[in-house]
């Protein structure tokens, strides 16, 4: 079998191993950021193999506002055992520890989020979420009248999401 057609298959596998491993739904810039980091391949063969392993059911993508989350299917999980012996021990050990280091920042970015949209030439909603789990804990939604005041309130959501949670539970709850 050529080179390339093994490069291939074992990237695609590498990619299977990387989401199983960590075990949640992963943003395409989540899973980007490990095999850049790692030169493990480049960014527009990690984009074609991850079309391609949703388009064969192996990968599921879920499209929410601007963001894409990947997560492994059944299909995939499979494939996974019956062929992982081929993705290199150093490979799998690397992803391993990173999967170890980072599942629970992973988890804490993807259960906080905040995105705007244009509703006119005078108003702009910021949708601002907190999730456990696939449960909504809070979803809020602000109109302000400019992109730039959006722009800051989903940048401030990602830090002061948590303290403002807790505070809206206290009062509501007392």
């Amino acid at each position: 079998m050529p080179e390339q057609v093994i490069n291939v298959a074992e990237n695609k596998l590498s990619i299977l191993y990387y989401i199983d491993r960590l075990d949640i739904p992963l943003t395409n810039t989540q899973v980007t950021q490990f095999f850049l980091e790692n030169n493990i391949m480049n960014y527009f063969d990690l984009q074609q193999l991850l079309s391609q392993l949703v388009s064969s059911d192996h990968l599921s993508c879920l499209e929410t506002g601007h963001k894409s989350f990947y997560s492994i299917t059944k299909k995939g999980g499979e494939t996974l055992r019956f062929f992982r012996s081929h993705i290199p021990q150093w490979l799998r050990h690397t992803i391993d520890i990173y999967a170890q280091q980072n599942r629970s920042r992973f988890k804490r970015e993807n259960q906080i989020t905040a995105e705007y949209k244009r509703i006119s030439s005078k108003e702009y909603q910021v949708i601002c979420k907190v999730m456990e789990n696939d449960i909504v804990l809070i979803d809020l939604r602000l109109s302000v009248t400019d992109r730039k005041q959006a722009r800051i309130i989903c940048n401030n959501w990602d830090t002061k999401a948590p303290e403002i949670y807790k505070y809206i539970m206290q009062q509501l709850t007392v």
